[in-house]
């Protein structure tokens, strides 16, 4: 009897330590930050506000670096309403989340990251190319998920932001198609 108390205190005890870091990064990776609470649950309102909140960040960073790196004066005017267009949506998903007692990440989606990255390594035509395909691509992902999400999602609200949101997403995808390559 006296095996099995101590076996379960040691194996408690190993549960602690483990399920926290695995959750927020894997085993030995301590957490970075505060984990999102899409990273702990399977809730599908959760799980839409988190990938909206990733393609808000991709988005606002992508159209920075277009700031920078872009010449051609419409793909600016188009980087800099996505900056103002998706910084605004996501302060609304931010409430949205806090109301809910959701937090979510504070930073776009690691597939994003890269697209980021190779952005960043480009500039004149060959940036202007990749961002116009990076923002078509993006927008109709998330197109996707607004779409796929109002047909499952539950919580009033959330859905609501969604049915908000979507003709947003279509016009944006419209005007990234638009977008001119040289």
């Amino acid at each position: 009897m006296l095996n099995r108390t101590l076996h379960a205190r040691i194996l408690t005890a190993a549960l602690a330590v483990v399920v926290p870091t695995a959750l927020a990064g894997g085993v030995g990776t301590p957490p970075m930050g505060p984990v999102s609470t899409a990273q702990v649950t399977n809730n599908s309102d959760v799980l839409f506000m988190e990938v909206a909140t990733m393609s808000n960040l991709a988005e606002i960073a992508t159209s920075r670096l277009a700031l920078q790196k872009s010449s051609n004066a419409a793909v600016r005017a188009y980087a800099q309403m996505m900056i103002t267009h998706h910084t605004r949506a996501q302060a609304e998903l931010n409430q949205l989340a806090a109301s809910k007692g959701v937090t979510l990440t504070d930073k776009p989606g690691a597939d994003q990251r890269l697209q980021g990255n190779k952005l960043s390594a480009l500039s004149g035509s060959a940036f202007d190319a990749e961002y116009k395909k990076v923002q078509i691509q993006g927008h109709q992902m998330i197109l996707n998920l607004i779409q796929t999400y109002r047909s499952i999602g539950k919580d009033p609200a959330t859905l609501a932001y969604a049915a908000k949101t979507q003709p947003v997403v279509q016009m944006h995808l419209t005007q990234a198609q638009a977008l001119p390559v040289q």
